[in-house]
């Protein structure tokens, strides 16, 4: 049986193991995994403005890493304020917060390492068609690298991770509600 994937993965290079890749985006099922609840319930705390701010990447929710820590932070005293909106809101810079924080984890330039599609898809979680389907990978515009006369496909992790920060939309709560609006609304 084939061992699940998680957000650290290692990768064998020359014999040796490389460092695992943290990569700062969990999907649902991450989440649900790194804090033992069932798909549902966080479903149902995302609609009632329980947790960490969730964010939309096609039909795909993400949560950014900096912000599900900084909610564990602060959920160590209490899961929800008392006027009973999300204790963790994003900040205005968490996206280029994001790309900074991974940006400083990994290795200069020069040592680049690229990913097949199936690869980068176990790191990042996000769907595997997005990045092995080239009519997908075209109109999402994912970066990717052509190599030997373009029958390999390699993607960079940081240039993966840039492009899905950049494409990351706040999640909607109840009948169209922005979660801004909701939580300015219960201030």
């Amino acid at each position: 049986m084939k061992p699940k994937a998680d957000a650290t993965t290692r990768r064998a290079v020359n014999g040796r193991d490389e460092p695992p890749i943290k990569y700062p985006v969990l999907n649902e099922t991450q989440l649900c995994s790194r804090w033992n609840l069932s798909p549902k319930t966080l479903q149902r705390w995302r609609s009632e403005g329980i947790g960490p701010p969730a964010w939309h990447i096609g039909k795909s929710v993400r949560y950014l890493l900096m912000e599900v820590e900084a909610f564990e932070r602060k959920a160590q005293v209490t899961w929800r304020s008392s006027a009973g909106r999300a204790l963790s809101e994003s900040s205005p810079t968490a996206r280029e917060d994001a790309i900074e924080q991974m940006m400083q984890q990994r290795p200069g330039r020069r040592d680049q390492i690229f990913y097949s599609g199936k690869e980068t898809a176990v790191i990042t979680g996000l769907p595997t068609s997005w990045l092995q389907q080239n009519q997908e990978r075209q109109r999402l515009g994912i970066p990717f690298y052509k190599l030997v006369n373009g029958d390999v496909i390699r993607f960079s992790i940081e240039e993966v991770f840039r492009w899905e920060v950049h494409h990351l939309r706040p999640c909607r709560i109840g009948a169209g509600t922005p979660v801004d609006a909701l939580q300015s609304a219960s201030s």
